[in-house]
């Protein structure tokens, strides 16, 4: 028995280390995605309601945008000594986003719906990491109403925002002489809150500040196993717990405008040190919990991209970094995270009657990173992601 109970505590110990991160997403609309998702200062586009909702205290109306991102994402993995490698087999992402707002006078309100965390990775089921992850999988849908003012060149603006989140999990189980499974399927939810400055600082300068608070996602759900016989009251079918806890973001960003061209940055803070931890808790005393040390720290981005106005047609560009919260120490296949480049193209078109529809590509490589850590995989990382982007606005009048 003390036998059986060491080994399923060490088979399980990874069950839950599916993680959050590298897992922001800023493919957050079609207009910014093509200035490299530099839009916190931005205001003649719905996706403010996301960016910064205090730049559309500008009594400009009605503004209507939705829009979808389609994701490819590919993750390799290479053996130290070279004797093996593979690659993960994610399929698309399709993470949509909508934003509405209205504004009037010095007043507006507006709703920002999209998801601003998510990813995961599906590797082979028999690849050589398949006892610490088969997959993962993170969705994190946010609502978030925001209310504003106007107070001559300074706007204002706060509200709620509601997370609704989905973790599943699919991990292999090595007994040893024999192998099995365990798929953890698991949804939550939290509320948190936002605000938001946005100022005319000078005759073609605008400057935004916004901040999202943390959400600590309570999980709850199903653990299914499939195990020997000998295991069979330690992991039976049952109920399973965890918390996870999505950052705190500070955004500062800047739009300079000189006649039809217009030059954009954001420098993000991203609060990723509040990822101490994971714990799997589950139902059974029998079964022993799974805790995975992550010891993330913060991070700091950078965006920036220009735009160009001719005749109806907008053009853009942009790069970014983006580095990764995780330290190598910990690096593992269930979240093979590193640091993030990227470069960005789009255009948008007016169509007439205040409709404009617009379009991104985004090319993004994850730099390579290798284990460190003794007690996992050995094994380097690299990879990919390329995204494309539509999106249709509407606001009549203009």
């Amino acid at each position: 028995m003390i036998r059986t109970s060491f080994i399923l505590a060490t088979i399980l110990a990874a069950a839950g280390t599916a993680h959050a991160g590298g897992s922001a997403l800023a493919q957050q609309s079609a207009t910014a995605g093509g200035t490299a998702g530099a839009g916190t200062a931005r205001t003649d586009d719905a996706s403010a309601a996301w960016f910064n909702p205090a730049a559309l205290a500008d009594g400009g109306g009605l503004r209507f945008g939705i829009g979808l991102t389609l994701a490819f994402p590919k993750v390799d993995a290479r053996a130290m000594d070279g004797s093996w490698q593979t690659s993960t087999d994610s399929g698309v992402k399709t993470p949509p986003h909508l934003y509405a707002s209205w504004a009037q006078g010095r007043w507006m309100a507006s709703l920002s719906v999209g998801v601003p965390f998510g990813g995961g990775a599906s590797w082979p089921d028999t690849w050589e990491g398949r006892h610490e992850i088969v997959s993962t999988n993170l969705q994190v849908f946010r609502i978030a109403p925001a209310f504003g003012y106007r107070f001559g060149r300074v706007r204002i603006a706060a509200g709620p925002q509601l997370d609704l989140a989905t973790l599943e999990i699919t991990r292999g189980l090595d007994f040893v002489d024999t192998e099995g499974t365990v798929d953890l399927a698991l949804s939550g939810q939290a509320l948190g809150a936002h605000a938001s400055v946005f100022v005319e600082a000078a005759d073609g300068l605008d400057v935004g500040l916004t901040y999202k608070s943390r959400t600590q996602v309570a999980f709850a759900g199903d653990a299914d196993f499939d195990a020997p016989d000998e295991f069979a009251v330690k992991t039976s079918d049952q109920q399973a717990s965890s918390a996870m806890t999505m950052p705190d973001r500070f955004v500062l960003g800047g739009r300079y405008r000189y006649g039809d061209l217009a030059v954009l940055a954001d420098i993000d803070l991203t609060l990723w040190s509040v990822n101490e931890e994971l714990i799997i808790d589950f139902e059974r005393e029998e079964t022993p919990d799974a805790v995975t040390a992550n010891q993330w720290k913060s991070t700091v981005g950078l965006r920036a991209g220009a735009e160009y106005g001719y005749r109806g047609w907008v053009f853009r560009s942009g790069g970014f970094y983006d580095p990764s919260p995780a330290p190598q120490d910990n690096l593992r296949p269930t979240s093979p995270d590193s640091n993030r480049i990227g470069a960005t193209v789009g255009l948008s078109r007016r169509l007439g009657s205040g409709v404009s529809i617009d379009a991104f590509y985004e090319y993004m490589r994850l730099i390579g990173r290798s284990t460190e850590n003794m007690d996992t995989l050995q094994a380097e990382y690299s990879g990919q992601a390329q995204f494309l982007g539509v999106g249709l606005r509407l606001q009549p009048g203009r």
